[in-house]
């Protein structure tokens, strides 16, 4: 048995207890699915436009620098091999400095020996010295990942942006101002299967071994 002033204080809390759910306005609230929406977005920065700095950007500033830093992939590869950091510095940029991967700006003329167009990040396997086996991958969309655009423009830093949010969506808005200039988004995937093509692009390199994935920033099929 409860000693009789716990008895009491037991009572009481049932009373109110009881007196709570009573009472319309003392209830349990849980957030809405609005609530939480509006939580969750409460960082972004509406006064930022992405598309609209990048469309700025992209002419003037993005597209001379990227020429500036690209190297055909065959000497590009061969600089790589013989010493990544010294390519990556004069081919590229990073902005996190010593052991962050470097994002390299190349040139690229191929024929195109495999397709991937059923998944909406499409790509595309270029082989680059004749031996039928693919030396590049490229990203042909529509969905474009990574930020290896953003990445390697050495005027682009984290420093100047509000917060990650902002920095992920100017990412995402040059990878759609790439996907359009480059001319893939008019191109018909279905038909790249043996074309020659040539393009310019950027990857993200930690090894000289690996086959680069590119997001391509000018693109054009060759005639046969």
């Amino acid at each position: 048995m409860y000693p009789h002033k716990t008895r009491q204080t037991l009572s009481k809390l049932l009373l109110l207890g009881a007196a709570c759910l009573a009472v319309s306005g003392c209830k349990i609230e849980h957030k809405s699915a609005v609530q939480q929406k509006a939580a969750a977005g409460s960082f972004e920065n509406k006064s930022f436009n992405p598309k609209a700095e990048v469309a700025a950007l992209w002419e003037s500033k993005a597209v001379p620098a990227i020429a500036a830093m690209a190297l055909d992939f065959p000497s590009l590869r061969k600089e790589m091999a013989a010493d990544l950091d010294a390519a990556g510095a004069k081919h590229g940029h990073r902005e996190k400095g010593e052991g962050a991967p470097w994002n390299m700006a190349t040139t690229v003329t191929g024929r195109v020996v495999e397709v991937e167009t059923e998944l909406s990040a499409g790509t595309a396997d270029i082989d680059v010295d004749g031996d039928g086996k693919a030396d590049v991958q490229i990203q042909i969309g529509p969905v474009l990942r990574g930020a290896t655009i953003r990445d390697i423009l050495p005027f682009i830093s984290f420093t100047s942006y509000t917060n990650q949010i902002d920095f992920a969506q100017l990412a995402n808005a040059f990878n759609e101002r790439a996907y359009e200039a480059s001319t893939l988004k008019a191109t018909d995937r279905s038909k790249l299967k043996g074309q020659k093509v040539e393009l310019t692009g950027i990857f993200t390199a930690d090894s000289a071994a690996d086959i680069p994935v590119i997001t391509v920033t000018a693109f054009k099929v060759l005639t046969k």
